[in-house]
């Protein structure tokens, strides 16, 4: 009686387990990863709002071929060597049809040579150096436009508005992503004769910048880039403050968060920068207004520039996903190459290496909040 009871217990608990794997194949699996802590989970939580938000909206409407999308998140911390643990997990132990992440580009370049080893389609969120797309890799596609984009955009709205200043002075992030605006900004401002007179870098995770500031100060610089994320960024906005310097400032798509104002405080005002998306400049995009609209009424706030590229993103793979017509990771990639469709940045397709063509923003801080930048008049 104890065997057959047990026997009883076995069979049930296998017939469990079967049930759960047929409940699994049910759905269709996208991997999504990003800093969902550390000091860039500010960026983190702003994808992984829009991921739900898209697939909760797509899910209501029956979802894919009759089968529910499960998004699988994973937190890489913002760091490459974690990137690629939760990529390689989401693709073996998950089996996911396609990744999307990551956002920092060190943690993006990383995973992207697994995407490439286990032929797995990945749409970059918010990476932006350039080399993620350069490098031959057909199954890595990405929602933000390149940094030699994205820089040369802002060198043309500073020649634009500031046209007699032409020294400046560069603090960036010794990594992929300060290292390529730096190198980007310098390319870019040739045409106009821009002069880099002070060239300062710090390690990710640094708190104290007064040394590059008084090295700047001491420059004969006119204005002032700095490409850093939100974290740094507050507190070099901060000391720069305090250090009694008098630059115009401009900074990158890194500092694109509210949690850049809310760490900076008034020493963040007057700030310009570069970014993908910003409530301020979306007046003249329909599927921005409806985005804005939906992602304030299900979090109670306005989506920043990574919220939207994660909408933008995890929309795209939804896209990919059905118009492959069969779980098939190659095919999916296929599918995804000829996306086209009305983004929250406007109408978006990919180029021949994966990257978006779209127009970049300048967006100014004036008071604690984000503004049109291109709306200024001249600045004689």
């Amino acid at each position: 009686m104890r065997f057959r009871t047990l026997s009883g217990v076995c069979v049930a608990a296998l017939m469990i387990a079967a049930s759960v794997q047929i409940a699994a194949a049910d759905t269709i699996k996208i991997g999504v990863f990003g800093p969902m802590s550390g000091d860039a989970a500010a960026m983190g939580s702003a994808e992984k709002d829009s991921v739900n938000l898209a697939v909760a909206e797509k899910n209501a409407a029956g979802g894919i071929r009759g089968e529910k999308i499960e998004p699988v998140f994973a937190d890489d911390n913002g760091k490459p060597e974690e990137a690629v643990n939760v990529i390689k997990r989401l693709i073996s132990r998950d089996e996911v049809l396609i990744n999307v992440g990551s956002i920092s580009s060190p943690a993006s370049l990383a995973s992207s040579q697994v995407s490439r080893q286990s032929e797995t389609p990945q749409i970059v969120v918010a990476g932006t150096a350039q080399r993620i797309t350069t490098q031959g890799n057909k199954w890595v596609f990405r929602s933000p436009v390149p940094d030699t984009k994205l820089v040369a955009d802002l060198v043309d709205f500073i020649h634009e508005k500031f046209p007699k200043v032409t020294k400046f002075a560069f603090l960036y992030v010794n990594d992929d992503f300060g290292r390529g605006g730096f190198e980007a900004f310098k390319l870019a401002g040739s045409k106009y004769n821009f002069d880099i007179v002070a060239e300062e870098r710090y390690t990710r995770g640094d708190i104290d910048f007064t040394a590059q500031l008084g090295r700047i100060k001491a420059s004969p610089a006119q204005a002032m880039v700095e490409w850093s994320r939100y974290t740094e960024a507050a507190l070099v906005a901060k000391q720069y403050a305090q250090s009694g310097l008098n630059l115009i400032r401009f900074g990158s798509d890194g500092i694109a968060t509210p949690k850049f104002v809310e760490l900076g405080g008034a020493a963040t005002d007057g700030i310009y920068f570069t970014t993908h998306f910003s409530v301020a400049t979306a007046a003249d995009i329909p599927a921005a207004k409806a985005f804005i609209a939906k992602f304030q009424k299900a979090y109670g706030r306005v989506p920043d520039a990574y919220a939207a590229e994660a909408y933008d993103s995890i929309t795209m793979a939804i896209m990919a996903v059905e118009a492959a017509g069969k779980s098939d990771r190659a095919a999916v990639r296929d599918a995804l190459a000829k996306i086209s469709f009305e983004s929250t940045r406007g109408p978006f397709r990919f180029d021949e290496k994966g990257d978006p063509l779209l127009t970049t923003h300048v967006v100014k801080i004036v008071d604690g909040k984000e503004t049109n930048a291109r709306n200024i008049p001249v600045q004689n």
